[in-house]
This record gives structure tokens, C-alpha cells and sequence, in this order.
């Protein structure tokens, strides 16, 4: 099979293979986590993978960080839709260069996430690979669903948080170790290797949001998912987009505008969401920031030009 059109048209290919599910307590392919109806309320699934050398390097993130990322990740999957993780399955492909220690730091990491979000760890799978490979299955549950595709025009566009630093400390984890790195580049480096998902909102989606995704794979794309699930056009506004002073701070040390970041870097793990005006007291009072209007039409659109896409695609070379 063809894989020039990249990972999504790939997995739209997949999903026509298996079909679709048209339950109306099922929700399916297409949002950051599955969903089933059971008792009231929403059972949600996601799974997420990480393999050596294309998600994350040995020596450049330590195990522990390379666990609590991808756990990190498939919370971020859960929270996007409105819920709680609670329990989590964890398959491994374990690499000959791989040691036992290494493994048992990397559940050490998986151990502190479990910890801080809440759920628990029931089992998993281990084979051999050729790379180390780190594969979630997490479940977690919700009142209401939020999807993707549920922005409705005039509803406000919002982010739970700045954008960028993720990918800026990934760049300095490229060029430096961390011992050479100032303060600001230090916590850069540490929003990639332990990026923290945005449990804390739960409630708040809960009550007012209309739509909602997570930002793993950049700005640009994320915004483009859900502009198409929900049939819409979102206009952002460049100077609401909530930028960090640590990337601010980079940006001048190399003699660049920070938007290539804000916009384009992936594995931030803010949620991006709309919201009817009428719960703007929702959402103020959580201090989040309005960076947009939905509107009739198709496409994202920064300062009224289109904003295309190039954010992390899993299959590009």
C-alpha cells in the first residue's frame, strides 16, 4: 500500500477496510479517544505508540521520561474528550540493546504518571523488536463526549495554554546537554521530556465545551482536524495566541520569530476547544485563553490568511 498521502489518509483507508460502527451509543474512528455508552455514561479508549529513534532517543530522554511522556499522551487523548483516565494496559517491544534497568526505569516513569493522574496499570504484552517500543491502551470514562466535530458557528475558539515550548526543547535536546542549558532553556527541555496533560480541566470541558482536540501533532494540523470533523472555518487571531516567556526567550537568542513553534511544534499537549459565548464565565474564571471565532465555511485562518498545515505527520520521512 501507498503511504504517499501520509498518516491520515492512511488511516482513512484502514478505516474503510473495517467499516464503521453506527450505534448510536458508540462513537468511532475520527475522534482523539473511541467511545461506548454504558450505564449513562461514556467508556472512552485510546492507545498511543512510542518507538526508539522516531518518537523518542535513549540518551537524549532518560526511561522514566520516555514512560511518563507516552502515558502523558494517551491522558491528553482522554481529557480532550471530556474525561478521567482510570486504567491502562502497556505493551512492550524490547530491543537486545535495551536493559533490564532500563525497562524497570521506563515503568518507573509510567508509575509516577499513573500516580499524579489517577489511574491504574493492569497489564500489557512484551516481545522482542528491533527497537524499544512503548504502546498504551488506556481507558477512561465521561460524563458527556466531546468531539471533534461539535463547533457550531459563533462559538469561541480557545487554548488551554501556550504552544511551542514542547518543540523548542526538543531543538536544544538536539545541539546541547541539559547540564549546558540556561534556566529558560531547561524548562523548555522539560516541557518536552514530561509534558504535563491538562487534567485539571476536566470540569471545565465538561460544563461548556462544544468541541474539542488535543495538540500533539501542532497547531496547524490539530486546528485543521477539527475545523473538518466539525464542517467549519476557525479564525484565529495571532496576538491572542498564548506564547511562554522561555520561548519568547529562545526565539531572540536565535535571531527568530517564535511562531514557527507556536504553530507548527507538536507534543505541547494544550487542548484547543470551542465554547458557546454564553459560557465565557466558565472559562474565564478557569483563565483560559479566547484565541478565535468559528464561523461558517471551510479551513483554518490566522489574521484572515489561511493557515496551512505542518505540523508532526507519524509516517513522514
Amino acid at each position: 500500500m501507498s503511504r504517499s498521502h501520509g498518516e491520515f489518509e492512511l488511516i482513512r483507508r484502514l478505516a474503510a477496510r473495517v467499516g464503521e460502527c453506527e450505534a448510536a451509543d458508540v462513537v468511532g474512528i475520527g475522534d482523539d479517544a473511541a467511545a461506548v455508552l454504558r450505564d449513562g455514561k461514556w467508556l472512552l479508549l485510546t492507545c498511543d505508540i512510542a518507538v526508539e529513534g522516531r518518537h523518542f532517543r535513549l540518551g537524549k530522554a532518560a526511561p522514566a521520561d520516555v514512560g511518563w511522556k507516552v502515558a502523558s499522551a494517551n491522558v491528553s487523548d482522554i481529557v480532550a474528550c471530556g474525561g478521567k483516565a482510570e486504567h491502562a494496559l502497556i505493551s512492550l517491544g524490547v530491543p537486545p540493546h535495551v536493559s533490564e534497568d532500563q525497562l524497570e526505569a521506563l515503568y518507573g516513569g509510567i508509575a509516577e504518571a499513573a500516580q499524579s493522574y489517577g489511574f491504574f496499570v493492569l497489564g500489557g504484552n512484551v516481545s522482542r523488536s528491533q527497537e524499544l517500543i512503548v504502546d498504551v491502551f488506556m481507558t477512561g470514562t465521561a460524563q458527556r463526549f466531546i468531539p471533534r466535530g461539535g463547533a457550531r458557528p459563533g462559538d469561541r475558539i480557545a487554548l488551554s495554554g501556550p504552544l511551542g515550548d514542547s518543540a523548542a526543547g526538543l531543538e536544544l535536546l538536539d545541539v546541547r546537554q541539559r547540564a549546558a542549558a540556561n534556566d529558560h532553556e531547561n524548562r523548555l527541555i522539560r516541557s518536552h521530556l514530561r509534558p504535563r496533560a491538562r487534567d485539571d480541566l476536566v470540569e471545565s470541558l465538561q460544563q461548556g465545551a462544544s468541541a474539542a482536540i488535543d495538540i500533539s501533532d501542532g497547531l496547524s494540523s490539530d486546528a485543521g482536524h477539527l475545523a473538518e470533523a466539525s464542517g467549519v472555518r476557525l479564525d484565529l487571531e495571532r496576538s491572542r495566541l498564548p506564547v511562554s516567556p522561555d520561548l519568547q526567550a529562545f526565539a531572540r537568542s536565535r535571531d527568530a520569530a517564535h511562531w514557527k513553534w507556536v504553530l507548527h511544534g507538536g507534543e505541547d499537549y494544550q487542548i484547543l476547544f470551542t465554547f458557546p459565548r454564553e459560557h465565557d464565565p466558565v472559562f474565564e474564571a478557569a483563565g483560559i485563553a479566547v484565541v478565535g471565532e468559528v464561523r461558517a465555511g471551510h479551513g483554518v485562518y490566522l489574521d484572515g490568511e489561511m493557515l496551512i498545515p505542518e505540523g508532526w505527520d507519524h509516517l513522514a520521512e
